[in-house]
């Protein structure tokens, strides 16, 4: 079967890393190209984080930075404080804890960024590509929103859009926004109604089957390849910074970045997807960045949003587990 070629839109903190390496690890895709932007960490970090993985990994892909901001919410004063929002830094002794940490625990590359920024290198690409491309976004949408900018044919080029993002009826960073989509929702609202295909992983759909346990990640360990260790201590820290800040009882993560990528790799893992109208809410309230979901069923078949309700929770693990086997 013909690799899908796929570029790989991220802010990469400890869940995207996997996502990345799992895509890297896939028979079925070829990612030529990483495009950073802000959203774990500023997009300093996440560059220099996909520059350390791709070394780590000895792959020989292209980095281009993008976006370090979203692309108006911050000009709306006191939009923040709008809404209840979770904990995702504080200070213990001096010390700053966050969800993501801001460098993976990798060697330095050797390999710097392209010249080009991300939405440029989006726009030419998907241009002058004969063939279209596939994009998997797990970050703020910035990037391919303003791409779609300064250049909306590009809608046409893009194969299937595999996005993190949302939450069907709970959020993350407020009480209804996922963390992707509050990050920059003007640039969420453009992408899902940009008329691109869109398979979409909210925050219910990656739980359903990319929750690991303590247990799980042990069984990633005992793969003992350099790279499954360094994911199994990236998802125990991931727990630990976790429990510090806003659930001193879980001892388990979701690797949702992870969870987006499936769609491309393993189809067959995907229970329940469906196709829905979406919208997302950006009027600076306390809805703010939340998506929205028309399930009354009418027009719904006109709709290019395809959201995963359930994944194989058995299928998704055996993937990750057989991947970093092979590739040992």
């Amino acid at each position: 079967m013909e690799k899908k070629k796929v570029i790989f839109d991220c802010d990469i903190g400890c869940d995207d890393a996997v996502a990345l390496a799992a895509l890297l690890m896939s028979d079925n895709v070829d990612v030529i190209a990483v495009t950073t932007v802000f959203g774990n960490r500023p997009v300093d970090n996440t560059t220099d984080n996909a520059l350390r993985l791709l070394s780590f990994m000895y792959r020989d892909i292209p980095v281009y930075r993008g976006c370090n901001t979203p692309m108006v919410r911050t000009l709306t004063r006191g939009r923040d404080l709008n809404t209840r929002m979770e904990r995702i830094r504080m200070v213990i002794d001096g010390k700053e804890i966050t969800i993501h940490e801001a460098t993976l625990p990798l060697p330095e590359s050797t390999r710097r960024e392209e010249d080009r920024h991300a939405c440029s290198y989006l726009i030419e690409t998907l241009m002058n590509s004969e063939e279209k491309l596939d994009v998997c976004a797990t970050g703020p949408l910035t990037n391919i929103a303003m791409a779609l900018r300064l250049e909306p044919r590009i809608a046409e080029k893009i194969g299937t859009l595999y996005i993190m993002g949302g939450g069907l009826y709970i959020g993350n960073r407020t009480p209804v926004a996922e963390a992707n989509f509050y990050d920059d929702p003007e640039a969420a609202e453009i992408v899902l109604t940009s008329g691109i295909e869109i398979v979409l992983a909210p925050i219910e759909g990656c739980h359903s089957g990319a929750t690991y346990s303590q247990q799980d990640i042990d069984e990633i360990d005992s793969v003992g390849t350099p790279l499954a260790h360094f994911l199994a201590e990236e998802l125990r820290n991931f727990i630990k910074r976790c429990q510090i800040l806003f659930a001193p009882d879980e001892n388990s993560c979701c690797i949702y970045d992870y969870a987006a990528v499936i769609p491309l790799i393993a189809p067959d893992a995907v229970r329940d997807i469906r196709r829905e109208i979406c919208r997302v809410d950006f009027y600076g309230g306390m809805a703010d960045g939340q998506l929205v979901v028309d399930r009354r069923g009418f027009d719904s078949d006109h709709s290019s949003v395809q959201i995963i309700y359930e994944l194989d929770s058995e299928k998704v693990h055996e993937n990750l587990l057989s991947m970093l086997k092979r590739n040992r």
